[in-house]
């Protein structure tokens, strides 16, 4: 498909929406020289509309200069239609007049019989729907393909801002290399940066940062040694003298 043959063809006054409609068809498959090769059959299919009134809309684009029509042999030896498409010069020009071209007095209608109507539900005026909202940003995808979401990823991307870093594919890769260092997951690397206000990512602040939240973490002084060292130090009792009673 040739973006450019799809501007054109949109662009061009052909009289009718059907037709345009198979005028954007072979815009559609058009290569960027405009050169394509649909059947009429398919042309037909794709518009909704009979194959006697596709050749009939065909036929008048030729005659307006929009379209012109070779025939080639295939290699199963049938022939097959090949277009070309004129569409820079438009058809701004064109008188309208004799609208009524067709194969076989074939006229063409929406509703099962073949009258061509000017009123039609086929509008080709461009359709301003609404934008989604809930449209996620680039950060959110990026952060999204190395397994962060959710709450999660909004609290990230406030945080980098706070330390006016953005989020690149560069940077990310960098906390997936660090974390793999002390087997965290990239998204636990994350979180540890904020919770830590951390920038960034760091093997080396992480295993010395958990040292430090050992050492500081106090020893229980509730455990009972089984040893006899709890003894260790404890004054002996006094002694005791008996006398021995007299027999």
């Amino acid at each position: 498909m040739s973006m450019r043959l799809m501007v054109q063809a949109m662009n061009c006054k052909v009289g009718n929406p059907a037709r345009k409609l198979v005028l954007l068809k072979l815009a559609d498959n058009a290569n960027d020289d405009g050169i394509c090769f649909p059947s009429y059959q398919y042309i037909a299919d794709k518009c909704e509309m009979t194959r006697r009134s596709a050749i009939s809309h065909i036929e008048y684009l030729i005659k307006m200069g929009l379209v012109s029509k070779k025939e080639r042999k295939n290699k199963d030896g049938s022939i097959s239609n090949l277009y070309f498409l004129h569409l820079e010069q438009g058809s701004e020009n064109f008188a309208l007049g004799g609208e009524n071209i067709s194969l076989g007095s074939e006229n063409f209608a929406l509703g099962g019989s073949e009258n061509i109507s000017p009123i039609t539900s086929l509008s080709l005026e461009p359709v301003n729907e609404p934008k989604k909202t809930t449209q996620k940003s680039e950060s959110e995808m990026l952060l999204e393909r190395f397994g962060i979401t959710g709450q999660l990823a909004k609290d990230f991307i406030t945080h980098r801002k706070a330390k006016k870093a953005p989020i690149t594919e560069t940077a990310m890769n960098g906390f997936l290399r660090e974390a793999n260092k002390v087997r965290l997951s990239v998204a636990e690397s994350v979180a540890i940066s904020i919770e830590r206000n951390w920038q960034g990512f760091k093997a080396t602040w992480y295993l010395k940062d958990k040292e430090l939240q050992s050492i500081k973490q106090p020893q229980s002084s509730n455990t009972f040694a089984d040893d006899g060292s709890w003894a260790i130090g404890r004054l002996n009792p006094p002694n005791i003298t008996t006398k021995n009673n007299p027999t």
